[in-house]
């Protein structure tokens, strides 16, 4: 599939009868009490319908029949114009369909899938990407050397893109690996020890994240890259890092 630069920025554009189906139901199920509250809250200046992830994921249902299956040639058509509108509930059902299409993606996919996090409006529409995405098609491609090689060399590239969201994004890829026991040890340490001097609240959550999911299967480890780190390590990374370690291991970093 590979990038195609038209789905930088968003706009509205013609899109087939499913996509204008979805649109419909939106409308139809619209909550506008939720919606002004889920616009202020995201503080997201997309439109906003209102409805809650569990009736975005019937609508979903309802067009798309998770039996129905979306191949590799088709998934841009069908997500482009989701995620390119100024509607929130319909960037995230580009998302959720994203997530179901994911063993259909492939190492030429990383460039757009990249832009989508540079577009990203919140942590929300990221870490969708980035943990219900990405981080699947990296425990994937654990069985397959050379695109486990490909796969792990351009993500962790992104921990020096411009855009916050995108450098989050280089983070979060380690969370299902991490979670299955399959964490990419010879990349992850050296990304999340790039981050540690950043200032954004949602990187140091997001590292604080990674090792607190890594220390249920890897607690040596995150016990010796803390201890090794030091005060370079928030205060926040530091505390939420080593939540999950073994007690006599959380004294040792936190001194209780």
């Amino acid at each position: 599939m590979g990038y195609d630069p038209s789905m930088t920025g968003r706009r509205t554009e013609p899109v087939d009868d499913r996509i204008q189906r979805l649109r419909e139901l939106l409308v139809e199920n619209a909550d506008p009490q939720h919606a002004r509250f889920h616009r202020a809250y995201h503080k997201s200046a997309l439109m906003f319908h209102g409805l809650r992830t569990p009736r975005l994921r019937e609508i979903l249902r309802a067009v798309f029949p998770a039996r129905s299956r979306i191949g590799n040639e088709d998934i841009q058509a069908v997500i482009r114009p989701l995620w390119r509108s100024f509607c929130w509930e319909e960037s995230m059902l580009a998302i959720m369909l994203l997530e179901r299409c994911e063993r259909e993606l492939v190492i030429a996919d990383l460039s757009w899938l990249r832009t989508m996090t540079r577009e990203c409006e919140g942590w929300a529409q990221l870490d969708g990407i980035a943990c219900g995405v990405l981080s699947r098609m990296a425990l994937r491609l654990q069985e397959h050397a050379g695109q486990r090689q490909q796969f792990y060399r351009e993500t962790a590239a992104w921990r020096e893109d411009p855009v916050m969201w995108t450098r989050r994004a280089s983070i979060l890829v380690h969370i299902h690996p991490a979670r299955n026991a399959r964490l990419a040890q010879d990349y992850c340490w050296e990304t999340f020890e790039s981050r540690l001097h950043e200032k954004e609240f949602f990187i140091r959550k997001a590292l604080g994240w990674m090792l607190r999911e890594a220390s249920k299967h890897y607690p040596g480890e995150v016990h010796a890259f803390l201890q090794r780190v030091g005060d370079r390590a928030s205060g926040l990374t530091r505390r939420e890092g080593a939540r999950n370690l073994p007690a006599h291991l959380r004294v040792d970093i936190l001194g209780r």
